[in-house]
């Protein structure tokens, strides 16, 4: 009988796994079923969310010179995609949020246990919702450190009273504002009643408890119960949803998005925390001005000393010289070293603010705000731009180190920028101070041509020339200093920030974001559908098992005789009387085959054999006898394995009967005496008998090949029960006396592994003529067998 051929792989693979899949179908509608109980059960336990949308223009914080900017650029300490970043890392950082959350009452959470059976199976599980309408208000005092994180159960006890109850194995008490932790306290126990508006007092809490108007009190409501928590928790809890991205990648315009349990809490949240964030800048553009004033004050103030001085001698010199003008040539040179004066205390004002912004640059002091030049009286754009970039830098540097640590990549970029800058206001600086150097020197020089011509002047009027021009460039220099002032306090006073919100706090849905009923659904049904066919797949992958003759066919070149379907045990022992059915006319279509493969007068001794027990070579070996009797055939079953006899138990023999083949070998017995009717016409039977010691030798004995002859001689078919394979060394020790080997795989029973033992020596050809036999077959749960499963209805 030729191998059959190997279908289609692809053809095969797709069909096999739907057959696989919907023989399984109690598996999937018990996934689905508990899927969908868990999704529904989830929805249940899951508080909803809900998402709050908000943007904000972050503005151009570009400022200085055109020039100071190309500067900057060239310098590479100007990087445009940087600043997103940064302004996008002080809105979410911690600082921010915590401001943000101080101007909330950010110290009592509400919540909310409805009255579902589901809080019935507690603490396994339990459906807690976040509230925002309550009929109470908790008014904890701040002053003292409270009982954090413990849930406390508010019920009503009467007309304007409350009672107050908590259990916890452990707490602490923590002073909310900072978020310090005080204390712990252990098994925590509180049951007291409180009067509306009144302090409670206890050891763990101080607050008041106010009933809200309009909100009553709900039967069937479910439990009311709210928890203190500090600044630092209120503020994880929303830094945990919030997203800040711009709109777009060249956009100034930045979204902000919150998810929230309480759409007015998040609401309210988003629009301080952006409030927050545009006085924190309009703070640090204001620290600048206030610098520049500061400086200027002082400046004004030594300057208005010196400036009453030079006015007070002039006016003692003219009372007491009687001088009271001079000629015009006197005023004439006197202005000129007014003038020459004034360029030089100017360059020498250049000069000194130059070496002292070295010196306070070069010991490496960083962190502060430096005055802008312009209040000094240098008008400088590249300097002035650089000191504004410098000082922007260190704001921003400061604002990230509030909770960053060093390894923050931002705050690492900014320290690389503010170094940049540094160098490039340092050389700046050095060049000026030089050129003023350079200039001070030539100032020196014409003065001392001045002084000179003066001094051949008479004395009087050299003198009141002196006091009068020292007095005017006092008078000029203040005049200057004062307009610069009020320059800066106007530009103060003024001063806006270019960051403002676009679109205040709105919710993104009516609805909440999640759970999301129609996607939980979904999930579930896609876990209820791919879990088990997962599961189908990997204990199909990981059965070893013989599935049919396509996995014999993929393994040996044997030719495969038959299989036999899975019968009931009636089925099973029923030999005599059995006409129809499934297993009868298995065997009976085996019969066929075999007679077919074994034609020819020599061929009348048949071995059946397996690998291991369990497989129904006993079985096999039984039902293919009675077979070959029931076709008009004489036929002796011999049982030739010693070991395990089971042949016996197929047949109604005498009880007590002793006689068989090892005592037949032994010479205890004669043939006659051994040879047993089977009940079935044509068939006779040899047990084993008394179970030998030594089946082996017994087995090799010249009885045994005398038996062997007489048997061929007497039967058309002998068919012999072997010993297994895999086992013993009996079967080899009998298969000189075989014509033909019945090998028996069992379905879904023999490792593919077994096969190969028989394999091998079938290619070793150690064995003639071998046949395999697949026993047990469910053709309704075989899907190379899938159509055969009809086949019941018809035997029935």
């Amino acid at each position: 009988m030729k191998t059959p051929p190997e279908p289609a792989a692809d053809e095969l693979d797709l069909s096999q796994l739907f057959f696989k899949l919907r023989r399984r179908w109690p598996l999937f509608a018990g996934a689905l079923l508990l899927a969908g109980a868990l999704a529904w059960v989830y929805l249940q336990l899951t508080p909803p969310v809900y998402g709050l949308r908000a943007t904000l223009l972050l503005g151009d914080q570009a400022t200085g010179s055109k020039r100071a900017q190309e500067l900057l650029q060239i310098l590479e300490v100007h990087d445009k995609g940087l600043k997103m970043e940064d302004e996008i890392g002080l809105i979410t950082s911690g600082a921010t949020v915590r401001q943000a959350v101080r101007r909330l009452p950010y110290a009592v959470a509400y919540f909310r246990e409805p009255a579902s059976w589901l809080n019935r199976l507690r603490p396994l599980l339990k459906r807690e919702q976040p509230a925002d309408a309550m009929p109470f208000r908790v008014l904890p005092n701040l002053a003292v450190p409270q009982l954090a994180d413990v849930k406390i159960y508010v019920s009503p006890a009467g007309p304007g009273r409350y009672r107050l109850q908590a259990t916890a194995p452990r707490g602490h008490l923590t002073d909310l504002p900072t978020g310090q932790p005080v204390r712990e306290t252990w098994n925590v126990r509180l049951d007291t009643t409180l009067t509306a508006g009144d302090t409670l007092r206890h050891p763990l809490l101080q607050l008041a408890v106010l009933p809200v108007a309009g909100v009553p009190w709900e039967a069937g409501a479910g439990r009311y119960f709210f928890t203190l928590r500090d600044v630092d928790g209120a503020a994880g809890s929303y830094a945990d949803g919030l997203a800040v991205r711009p709109i777009d990648h060249d956009s100034r315009i930045v979204e902000l998005r919150l998810k929230n349990s309480v759409p007015s809490q998040g609401q309210a949240f988003l629009d301080t925390l952006m409030a927050v964030y545009i006085a924190a800048d309009l703070r640090a553009k204001n620290q600048t001005g206030r610098k520049s004033l500061a400086f200027l004050d002082e400046e004004i103030a030594k300057l208005a000393r010196t400036r009453q001085q030079a006015a007070g001698a002039l006016s003692a010199f003219r009372a007491t010289r009687g001088v009271v003008d001079v000629q015009a040539q006197s005023s004439s040179e006197i202005g000129r070293l007014a003038d020459l004066e004034a360029a030089r205390a100017r360059a020498a004002t250049t000069r000194r603010y130059c070496e002292s912004l070295l010196a306070y640059l070069q010991a490496n002091r960083g962190g502060g705000q430096m005055a802008s030049p312009s209040s000094a009286g240098i008008d400088d754009g590249v300097l002035n731009s650089l000191i504004l970039q410098l000082n922007e830098l260190n704001s921003r540097r400061a604002a990230l180190s509030v909770n960053g640590s060093d390894a923050n990549p931002l705050l690492v970029v900014t320290d690389e920028r503010i170094r940049s800058t540094k160098e490039a206001l340092i050389q700046t600086l050095t060049n000026m101070s030089r050129t003023a150097g350079i200039g001070l020197r030539d100032l020196d020089t014409q003065l001392a041509r001045v002084r000179g011509q003066i001094s051949r002047m008479p004395e009087n009027e050299r003198q009141l020339a002196s006091l009068k021009g020292e007095s005017d460039f006092n008078e000029k220099n203040y005049n200057f200093l004062v307009e610069k002032r009020n320059e800066a306090a106007l530009a103060l006073a003024t001063n806006t920030t270019d960051k403002r919100v676009v679109d205040r706090t709105q919710r993104t849905s009516l609805g909440p974001d999640s759970p999301n009923p129609k996607l939980v659904g979904l999930i579930a049904l896609l876990a209820g559908l791919l879990l088990p066919a997962g599961l189908v797949l990997l204990l199909d992958k990981a059965n070893q098992t013989v599935q049919g003759q396509n996995d014999l066919a993929r393994m040996t070149n044997i030719p495969v005789l038959g299989v036999v379907a899975h019968g009931t045990p009636t089925d099973v022992k029923d030999l005599a009387h059995r006409s129809k059915g499934p297993i009868a006319e298995s065997f009976r279509s085996i019969r066929v085959n075999l007679q077919y493969l074994t034609a020819g007068p020599d061929k009348k001794v048949l071995g059946v054999t397996s690998t291991v027990p369990g497989e129904g070579k006993t079985f096999c070996a039984v039902n293919l006898a009675t077979e070959l009797a029931h076709s008009g055939r004489r036929v002796i079953l011999v049982e030739t394995d010693l070991r395990r006899p089971t042949v016996a138990a197929y047949f109604p023999l005498a009880p007590g009967s002793l006689h068989g083949l090892a005592s037949y070998l032994n010479e205890d017995s004669t043939l006659d005496e051994c040879r047993h009717p089977s009940g079935v016409p044509g068939l006779d039977l040899i047990t084993c008998g008394p179970i030998p010691a030594r089946p082996t030798q017994l087995l090799e004995s010249p009885r045994m090949a005398a038996l062997m002859r007489q048997l061929r001689a007497e039967y058309d078919y002998v068919v012999l029960d072997t010993p297994p394979v895999g086992f013993v060394a009996e079967y080899f020790v009998l298969v000189q006396h075989l014509d033909a080997t019945v090998y028996v795989v069992r379905h879904n029973y023999t490792d593919r592994d077994l096969v190969g033992r028989i394999n091998e020596l079938y290619q070793d050809e150690k064995i003639r003529q071998v046949y395999l036999l697949i026993n047990d077959v469910r053709f309704a749960g075989s899907y190379e067998h899938r159509h055969q499963r009809h086949a019941y209805a018809y035997y029935k």
